[in-house]
């Protein structure tokens, strides 16, 4: 999985720059909101202080797909200087424009096409978007919306979407521009389910109706000359309400008086007011539930996006119904915690749990109370779906002890996951294997398999000791309980114990400082026992000049205390010094030398290629005569 970050095109992170490391790295994509993104750097990242508010374009990819863009918010620093980047969706592009006051009467997809115009010409180019496709109407075809104030775009927008339905989703077309496109469905059905048992981790439900009527009396346009209101009552029997018998009888009479100003023939009234009624008397229960995406085991595996239609399969919640996936949320460093949010709202009249088609008009069949029954009179077919076993094996003969113990969870005879750890105990050694999701790993994740067998191959239990290296080479260190052994070819030259270092044969390459004394190498080949001397201060860190310009001079010292001290100036440059180096010659208190410029070309996604100018790392190594030396601070220029 290859991530990349971009700040106005300039890169961030990529996984193959050195220095460009983040410490963390998130994106929440949402179907109904403008989504966001954060990222925590270090002080030293070459980015740290290229982010302006509000303005700064954000885009993150994942193995080349765009993710989020949008736009960098606000910095917020730990007590480290750590910082953290919060940033929001490019939805929210459109809280930054105003429409003045207003009045539309015409088809949903013509006021849309003008709301993004006029957003359009308040905005630059990087906040502006091209109208895609539109799906999504009125019955009528026909919208009338109008305000005395000025409002932002964003607010008179998501007032044609409540009034008329659908789902906003962006995509760029072959140009490279964004597109907002208005669909009236989001048809896209993943290949992968989420079951009971599997990888469905978290239900609930609840149920409320905040706009609840039983009695609905409609109001159309007025005439303007007489200012009186549409009503029903010349298309309704003379009466100018509508009612539903069922569910008077069930929660008694509650009256609902709805205006629709665009409306101006009694009998569109009437049935805009049936369908109003046909809402409005239901009980809405919400579903909400949360799943783990088994794509991040196989990539053969359909993943999940913010919008997909995801089949959802649980017996013991009496589910077996399409969701849409509400929220992703990827944890892109840490995949292993990605999360998706799925939820439905199904209408019912008594509010009991239903699950029905995808408009939810199927009766009801089951509601909770029925399924305890169920559970209580059939449990041998409860079982049957969902077996929980619990076993703890003990085998034990002559050369070897085994015990197990595991727990197996299996829902229609297949086992969905086995959690398991087996200890094995014969004259030679002791060996524990352990196993986690054998199902997933065993089938779909060959990486995971690998990295338990070297884990295995490094790492092995002998004679109740630890003993690490790999196996069959000569060196190797083991563990006991009172003692730590270095071996060569199964003898052992080295140990620790009792607070002490025991060491058969040893050769020191410079010195050996025992107590305030140093035996010390001189350069005629004598050797010199000196009292050590006292530990190096750097009383004053270099730092680094306020401005460098290409082809001037920069200056970095420090001051120190010792005796006898020595100076090595370092330097480390991202893909061109393999890693710190001495410079020649650099031996002071303080080194001069002419700045110069390094870059590096890279490819973005889209093909293009971008120079980023590499960061240069200065830092001095100070040591005095007993070889004992401190680094100073790093300096980035």
């Amino acid at each position: 999985m290859a991530v990349t970050v971009y700040a106005d095109g300039e890169t961030v992170y990529t996984p193959t720059l050195a220095g460009y490391e983040l410490i963390d790295l998130k994106v929440t994509v949402c179907v109904d909101k403008a989504g966001t993104a954060t990222f925590t750097m270090p002080p030293s990242h070459p980015r740290y202080n290229s982010f302006v508010s509000y303005k700064t374009i954000i885009t993150i990819y994942r193995d080349d797909i765009l993710l989020f863009r949008g736009r960098a918010l606000y910095p917020e620093d730990d007590f480290y200087g750590c910082r953290t980047i919060t940033c929001e969706g490019e939805r929210a592009f459109f809280l930054d424009t105003v429409i003045r006051p207003y009045i539309y009467q015409d088809e949903p997809g013509v006021i849309f096409t003008d709301l993004v115009a006029q957003h359009n010409s308040q905005v630059d180019a990087s906040k502006q978007f091209q109208v895609g496709t539109i799906t999504a109407t009125d019955p009528n075809n026909y919208v009338r919306m109008e305000s005395s104030k000025a409002e932002q775009t964003a607010d008179v927008i998501d007032k044609l979407i409540e009034r008329v339905g659908g789902y906003i989703v962006f995509t760029t077309n072959t140009a490279g521009n964004r597109v907002i496109n208005w669909y009236d469905e989001l048809e896209y059905r993943s290949e992968q389910a989420i079951e009971f048992g599997a990888n469905l981790l978290d239900f609930s439900r609840s149920g409320a109706n905040t706009d609840m009527a039983t009695v609905i009396i409609p109001y159309g346009a007025k005439d303007e000359e007489t200012g009186a209101r549409v009503t029903i009552a010349d298309v309704n029997n003379g009466v100018d309400y509508i009612q539903d018998a069922e569910a008077v009888e069930l929660r008694g009479v509650i009256a609902k008086a709805v205006y629709w100003d665009d409306v101006t023939v009694s009998s569109n009234l009437l049935t805009k007011a049936q369908q109003y009624l046909a809402k409005s008397k239901m009980m809405l229960l919400s579903l909400a539930l949360s799943a783990v995406d088994l794509s991040a085991l196989d990539k053969n595996i359909d993943t999940f996006r913010a919008g997909d239609l995801v089949q959802v399969t649980s017996k013991p919640h009496a589910v077996d119904d399409m969701f849409l996936l509400q929220e992703r949320v990827y944890d892109l460093l840490n995949p292993a915690n990605d999360t998706v949010v799925l939820g439905k709202e199904v209408a019912t009249l008594t509010g009991a749990d239903v699950m029905g088609d995808k408009n939810n008009t199927n009766e009801i069949h089951r509601t909770e109370n029925d399924i305890r029954d169920e559970v209580q009179q059939d449990i041998n077919g409860v079982i049957e779906d969902t077996t929980r076993i619990a076993s703890s094996l003990i085998q034990q003969t002559s050369t070897e002890i085994l015990m197990e113990v595991s727990e197996t969870y299996a829902t229609n005879d297949s086992v969905d996951s086995k959690v398991s750890t087996a200890m094995t105990q014969t004259a030679e050694e002791f060996e524990f294997k352990f196993e986690s999701l054998t199902k997933i790993v065993d089938e779909n994740d060959a990486e995971a398999r690998e990295r338990y067998e070297a884990i295995e191959k490094y790492i092995r239990f002998v004679d109740g000791n630890i003993v690490l290296g790999e196996s069959g080479n000569e060196l190797v260190l083991r563990i006991e309980n009172d003692r730590i052994s270095f071996l060569d070819a199964g003898a052992e030259v080295a140990y620790f114990s009792n607070q002490k270092l025991y060491v058969t044969d040893s050769q020191f390459l410079h010195s050996l400082q025992i107590g305030q004394f140093a035996f010390l190498p001189r350069r005629n080949g004598n050797l010199s026992l000196v009292k050590a001397a006292v530990d190096i201060v750097i009383t004053n860190q270099p730092k680094a000049p306020p401005s460098v310009l290409v082809g001037g001079n920069v200056t970095l010292s420090l001051t120190a205390t010792g005796r006898n001290l020595e100076y090595q100036w370092q330097r480390k440059i991202d893909t061109i010094t393999d890693g710190w180096e001495n410079i020649a010659g650099a031996n002071n208190a303080s080194y001069t030398h002419e700045f110069q410029r390094y870059t590096q070309n890279v490819t973005l996604p889209n093909g293009a290629t971008n120079t980023v100018t590499l960061p240069q790392y200065y830092r001095c190594r100070v040591s005095d005569i007993t070889g004992g030396f401190i680094m100073s601070d790093e300096v980035q220029l």
